[in-house]
């Protein structure tokens, strides 16, 4: 009596989300019909209308844009819509840094990409507009937040990934990085966030990911270069450490920030190791442990007899340690996430704090879809 309760609950829960979710939508689809629209013309010739805002950060804003009306177009033509991202340069390194964010778009070819369609710079170069495709299926930490996998007193409410769920959006995601690195740069940034789910690309059932255990495929599409910077970073010299250093400070997230970009986690001369893109494989293994538990494995700790969470501060000292914690083995919490040892043991080869020991992309790419492979035999066996 008591399950089925907590099971109606989190229906009406899920539901109202739903419905507050879709009733903000309508009203900036309303609001949209009222305001005047402000309208961007690319040097390609192409022209889009600004609808309403999606997101900000420090220096930028997401829009929702379309193209602008033709009047030629049929009444029943839907105009195709895009994301807009304004990026306000306050400097020449902030202009540089857009050019270098574009570069990085046009050297990347992997449908585990976000695209740029095109780039302009307007006002005397003080603002620069970015045009990429529209997904819609929101991000993954969207996905994992929903899942409620971080919830204490409501275990029945957490909804994890399947281990054949995880592998297989993981590998799009590890494909996604891999297409960077090839291109000779490393992300910098890998994180739930930067992950959209795309819902729309069909493409084979070896490549996606199917959420909700429903029939809906998804598609992981890495985005945000503009942390990206070359692969490799030769530590020539005590300057060059401490670029790196603040580069990363002002441009990575602490969570998913791997141990030699923190102070005193690198040094230079000629037997330091150069500083690669085994960055971005420790970040992957924060956003393997994410997908499973809910968060990056330093913002968490497990008490020992149910299993039970708590959110602790991330720091320098947790990452550079090393420890990751996992649920309890015969706890609650345990018992209902069940991921088999070799998931953990992945993690914990992308989170080697020894980048010189740590998996190169390609290894960790490798490891995945044999994984992947083995996964999917054992569930053609048992079917």
């Amino acid at each position: 009596m008591k399950n089925t309760y907590l099971q109606i609950r989190v229906m009406i829960q899920n539901f109202i989300h739903y419905l507050l979710k879709t009733l903000n939508k309508f009203i900036k689809f309303i609001k949209s019909f009222f305001e005047t629209k402000e309208t961007i013309l690319f040097s390609n010739g192409q022209t889009v209308v600004i609808n309403y805002k999606l997101a900000e950060g420090g220096f930028s804003y997401i829009y929702c844009a379309s193209d602008a009306p033709k009047p030629t177009a049929s009444r029943y033509h839907h105009p195709r819509q895009y994301a807009l991202k304004r990026i306000q340069c306050l400097d020449n390194d902030m202009v540089k840094k857009c050019e270098k964010e574009a570069l990085v778009h046009s050297k990347v070819n992997s449908q585990h990409c976000l695209p740029l369609y095109t780039m302009q710079f307007m006002n005397d170069n003080k603002v620069c507009y970015m045009l990429f495709p529209l997904i819609q299926g929101g991000s993954l930490r969207d996905e994992v937040s929903r899942r409620r996998l971080l919830e204490n007193h409501m275990y029945e409410s957490i909804r994890p990934f399947k281990e054949r769920q995880v592998l297989k959006l993981f590998r799009g995601i590890v494909s996604g990085v891999k297409a960077v690195h090839d291109a000779g740069f490393a992300h910098c940034d890998v994180k739930l966030e930067n992950i959209l789910l795309d819902m729309n690309i069909s493409k084979g059932d070896e490549e996606m990911g199917h959420i909700n255990g429903s029939s809906t495929i998804a598609t992981p599409v890495l985005m945000d270069f503009g942390s990206a910077r070359d692969l490799c970073i030769k530590l020539v010299d005590r300057r060059t450490v401490l670029n790196l250093i603040e580069e990363a400070s002002q441009n990575s997230t602490v969570s998913y920030r791997a141990p030699e970009l923190f102070e005193g986690g690198c040094r230079h001369g000629p037997l330091e190791p150069d500083v690669d893109g085994k960055v971005d494989v420790w970040s992957l293994g924060c956003v393997l442990y994410a997908m499973m538990f809910g968060s990056s494995p330093f913002e968490v700790e497990y008490r020992k007899d149910d299993g039970s969470i708590r959110i602790v501060d991330c720091t320098q000292l947790r990452i550079i340690n090393g420890n990751i914690p996992f649920p309890p083995q015969n706890s609650p919490r345990g018992n209902l996430f069940g991921y088999k040892r070799e998931m953990l043991e992945l993690i914990e080869w992308m989170l080697t704090v020894d980048r010189s020991v740590r998996p190169t992309i390609d290894e960790v790419l490798s490891r995945v879809e044999q994984m992947n492979s083995t996964e999917s035999k054992q569930v053609h066996n048992i079917v």
